[in-house]
Order: structure tokens, then sequence, then C-alpha cells
């Protein structure tokens, strides 16, 4: 593995450092990377058709945490070939909608007192249901729950919510979110927000009813609702990566913007 201070170029041409540069890269599912349809179609070979169910999203960290579409046609995120939504994977938001589910014996297990990071790129279409973004079995992990919310509920008991005043995410932009728990057992969460007028937004920690912090252990199942057709995503993913066992800083939140933006896609 390279060191931190190496420079590549990526896919977009952009120079600096790559998510694998980082330490301890559990999972990259990466826009327009490996992604197969039902009908055998392959992002690879560029003949992906508008509309069409996936069935795989193969992670490109190494750790084969391939996320796999449910076994109902019905029930797999959608390819888009427009401009804006090109490469990643649409949930439209029906009763149907469910997740993807991560290789059976691959799934993420965050043990308590260990700092991580979730940086996700996602457009939300509509704000007038909760949409989750990651979940486990039954439960969603990080849930926009209005324009301006996002609850985080890890571990047991006790939701941690961040939320703004007057600062809202926009229904037609992609943002990179990024959530992260830092100082081991104290287990202190920060959720960055870039997009938009955001360049790194961090969002207000809700002052009542809510955590802060939360150290406890929790498992990573699946990309999207934790339950089917329940507070499905009403919108676009296109690239997820999960470090278990770093919080990345500032710096590394900056380098890791200029890449994904920088992709192309």
């Amino acid at each position: 593995m390279l060191g931190l201070g190496s420079s590549l170029a990526t896919s977009g041409g952009v120079q600096g450092l790559i998510p694998s540069e980082i330490s301890n890269l559990d999972l990259w599912l990466k826009v327009n990377t490996g992604i197969v349809a039902n009908s055998g179609n392959t992002s690879a070979d560029g003949n992906m058709i508008d509309g069409e169910d996936i069935t795989s999203w193969a992670d490109q960290s190494g750790n084969g945490r391939h996320a796999l579409g449910d076994g109902d046609d019905a029930k797999k995120p959608h390819w888009e070939t427009d401009a804006a939504d090109f490469g990643g994977l649409k949930w439209p938001d029906d009763t149907a909608d469910t997740h993807m589910d991560l290789t059976t014996g691959k799934e993420i297990k965050v043990l308590a007192n260990t700092d991580f990071t979730i940086m996700m790129r996602v457009k939300i279409a509509a704000f007038d249901n909760a949409n989750a973004l990651v979940g486990t079995s039954g439960q969603d992990i990080v849930k926009w729950t209005t324009d301006k919310r996002v609850a985080i509920l890890i571990g047991g008991a006790g939701v941690t919510e961040f939320e703004e005043d007057s600062d809202t995410l926009a229904t037609d932009t992609y943002y990179i979110h990024t959530l992260t728990r830092t100082d081991g057992g104290t287990g202190n969460l920060t959720f960055h927000v870039h997009g938009g007028s955001y360049p790194d937004k961090s969002w207000e920690l809700k002052a009542t009813g809510t955590l802060g912090d939360d150290p406890d252990e929790f498992d990573i199942e699946n990309i999207g609702c934790g339950v089917d057709g329940i507070l499905p995503l009403e919108g676009v993913i296109k690239d997820v990566l999960i470090w278990n066992g770093t919080a990345l800083n500032e710096s590394q939140r900056n380098d890791m913007y200029s890449y994904i933006n920088g992709q192309g896609y």
C-alpha cells in the first residue's frame, strides 16, 4: 500500500490521494465500476440499458464485500443513463424498494470503542418520507428524516441527530455525506456534508434529545433501508466508502472530495 504522501492520477485525471491509500478501507463501491445488471450487461462493457435492474455492485477494496440485489427483480435498484445520474444506482421509492445486501459472511462489524468513517455520495430526490442510506437487518444506521435532519442509530438504544436551523439539502444535488466516530471509548460522532454551497459543512448536533457520542459495537449489512419497503431511499447512490478503524480528518475528507468529484461521473 502506498503511503499517505503518495500521489497518483485517478481515473478522472485528478492528482492526489485515493481511497485505498487511507488505512483500514473496508468497503469501496465505486461509481460506474463493477456493476452488473440482471440481463448480464455490465458497466465495464458499457452496454447497460436505462432502467434495467441491478444484480450486483463489486467491492473495490479487495475485501470481497460485494453488494448484491434482492432475488426479487422488483426490489432491485435501477441503472440510469441520463448524464446527471449516470454510473449510480437509483431507487425510485415505491413499496417494493429495498436494499442491497453485502456478501454473506463479509458484513462489516465495527467494534466498540473503534474509530470509523462512512462516506457516501448521494442525491436524495424527495423528503416526503425519511430516506435510509445504510443499515443492518431491521435497523437504519444513517437516515435523513427531513431535508435538515439526519438520524444516526448504532449499536443499542439511543439516537444521535444532527439538525440545522436553516441549512438544508436540495433535491437536485449530489452531496458527499461523511459520518465519523473519533476518540475510541468516548465515541464522538460528527457529520459533514460536501456539495452545493457546502465545501465541508459540519452539520450541527441537535441540541436536545440526542447523544452526540456513541462507542457501541454495530454491524453494517446493507446499502439502503434496513427493512423491505420501509423508509427506502428515493434517489441515487454513486459511491460508498467505509473505513473501519480510521476516522478521516479534515485534510483526508477534502482529498476524498477531490477524488470522488474527479471521477467524471
